[in-house]
């Protein structure tokens, strides 16, 4: 079986297959990463599972990848392990792509102390992507996903749209903002497609994909021109979470967020309700000021 699951990455690949080992086939062990994947940073041993009698099994294939984040108390404190990987062809600057990945934070994974017992790595954590063109950078952050709470394997999807040309992915723990600590993030069956580029057209509507808020005068709006009254627009960023919202939308957003303050600079997916159609407009736009 091990023997068959290492000759399997050295088939020929589809086109549009960007990844050599999608489900993370390989030999378990602790500190040893799957095939054609790789720990970025120094301080990274993502392990490859499950190991021994470890009974949490793969959702795709054989095995599955782990890392986690360390807190301040950890022997190697407040560091996240990551890997990398070389795409089997390049993602290319302003296109759109949809990465999907399955999760789990698990409930089982720490380490065991004869001072304090089993220690838990039990703390909140996120998967960040990162896109790079070298193998020695992690590059732009690409995507970042929601607080990954789930013991089971649920299934994520996130909107990439790399600013320059990426050949090397790099998938990381990370730790939830103004939330320290040690935690576990399993992850398996990645995969990516190419979307189509925005601007969309719905019936006589055409859509922009990009505005500058910049305060030039120029652009500085989400306008969508022909868009009819009572029309419904809400925004997310690429984690999910809504950054806007109008019932009647008149062309004002502006890149804030409901409390008035600047959204970073990047892509965000809206839908679009026009007041005279029936269905729903799902689709991106690109936030840039600079």
């Amino acid at each position: 079986m091990m023997m068959v699951a290492l000759l399997g990455l050295t088939r020929s690949l589809l086109p549009g297959q960007y990844f050599v080992n999608p489900s993370f086939e390989g030999v378990p062990g602790l500190s040893v990463p799957p095939p054609s994947w790789q720990p970025l940073d120094v301080l990274s041993t993502p392990d490859t599972e499950p190991i021994g009698c470890d009974s949490y099994r793969a959702s795709s294939g054989s095995t599955y990848m782990t890392l986690i984040t360390r807190g301040p108390l950890h022997i190697k404190p407040n560091s996240t392990e990551n890997a990398i990987t070389r795409l089997q062809e390049p993602m290319e600057a302003l296109h759109y792509y949809q990465l999907s990945i399955d999760l789990a934070s698990r409930n089982d994974v720490g380490h065991f102390s004869w001072e304090d017992g089993f220690i838990p790595y039990n703390s909140p954590v996120k998967l960040s992507v990162f896109g790079s063109y070298s193998e020695l950078a992690k590059g732009e952050l690409l995507a970042e996903s929601p607080v990954v709470s789930n013991h089971n394997w649920e299934n994520y999807s996130l909107i990439l749209f790399p600013q320059s040309t990426v050949n090397y992915l790099i998938v990381e723990a990370g730790v939830v903002e103004s939330q320290g600590g040690t935690g576990n993030l399993a992850m398996d069956n990645i995969h990516i497609e190419e979307r189509d580029e925005p601007p969309v057209e719905f019936g006589e509507l055409r859509v922009p994909n990009v505005f500058t808020p910049d305060g030039d005068g120029v652009n500085d709006t989400f306008i969508i021109p022909g868009l009819a009254s009572q029309s419904f627009l809400v925004v997310f960023d690429r984690s999910g979470t809504e950054v806007f919202r109008s019932h009647n939308y008149n062309h004002g957003w502006d890149g804030t967020d409901m409390d008035g303050k600047p959204v970073p600079d990047g892509t965000y997916w809206y839908i679009l309700s026009p007041s005279d159609q029936e269905d729903g407009l799902k689709g991106f736009v690109y936030i840039k000021r600079e």
